[in-house]
């Protein structure tokens, strides 16, 4: 199975039926998806994983979906450029679920999203949760970055 094509379909399938206007891209394009906002193209990344990375694997008590976020290509080879996009959005193809981040809320390599319905303690390795990764807040939390960096003629 194709994982990261089945992760990008099933964004560009949340994204419609969301009613953004959205379209793949193609081969070449450092970035997966396409979203018009109507004055701008928002350009979106896609990482998809299978399942939940195991508590053993990691020295953990619980699992976490763990998501490479400055790598591309096979076997992480190439780094990403600061530009190349705007949102990530993570997916775990096995819970059909999509986490959306402005590439300014990460500074890290990895991103871990918890598994939903599995209880954590509030310690260790910052992680996040899908419920709180919404398209419209990551597009929100990109255009006021922007924004405030941006010369005063441009606002």
């Amino acid at each position: 199975m194709e994982v990261g094509r089945a992760g990008e379909y099933l964004v560009l399938s949340d994204l419609l039926i969301s009613g953004w206007v959205a379209y793949p891209t193609g081969q070449g394009v450092p970035y997966d998806i396409a979203v018009d906002i109507g004055h701008r193209i928002v350009r979106v990344q896609v990482k998809s994983t299978m399942m939940p990375k195991s508590a053993g694997s990691m020295n953990r008590k619980t699992p976490l979906y763990i998501f490479s976020t400055k790598r591309a290509g096979k076997e992480g080879k190439r780094k990403y450029a600061v530009d190349e996009f705007d949102i990530l959005a993570l997916v775990a193809l096995d819970r059909r679920l999509i986490a959306y981040y402005s590439i300014w809320e990460n500074s890290r390599d990895l991103i871990a999203i918890r598994v939903p319905g599995i209880f954590y303690y509030d310690c260790g390795v910052k992680s996040r949760h899908f419920e709180d990764a919404r398209f419209d807040v990551a597009l929100k939390t990109m255009l006021d970055v922007e924004s405030e960096h941006s010369p005063a003629g441009e606002r």
